[in-house]
C-alpha cells in the first residue's frame, strides 16, 4: 500500500506549481490592457478623497 509519505515530494511539486500557476493568472488578469484603466482610476480615489477633504477644510476655513 502506498503511503501519503511516499507521494509527498511529487505533492509538494505540484502545490507549488498550482500556486505558479494561479499568481501567474490573477496577475494576467489585472494587468490585461481593457482592465488597466479601470485600475488607474481606481488607484486615484485616495488621492482624490484626500483633495476633497483639503477642499472642505479650506472652505471651513480650518487650513
Amino acid at each position: 500500500m502506498i503511503t501519503l509519505l511516499e507521494h509527498y515530494p511529487w505533492l509538494k511539486s505540484l502545490w507549488t506549481a498550482w500556486f505558479f500557476l494561479l499568481f501567474v493568472g490573477v496577475v494576467t488578469w489585472t494587468l490585461w490592457p481593457s482592465r488597466r484603466a479601470r485600475w488607474a482610476e481606481l488607484g486615484q480615489i485616495p488621492l482624490r478623497e484626500g483633495a476633497e477633504a483639503n477642499e472642505a477644510e479650506a472652505k471651513e476655513g480650518r487650513a
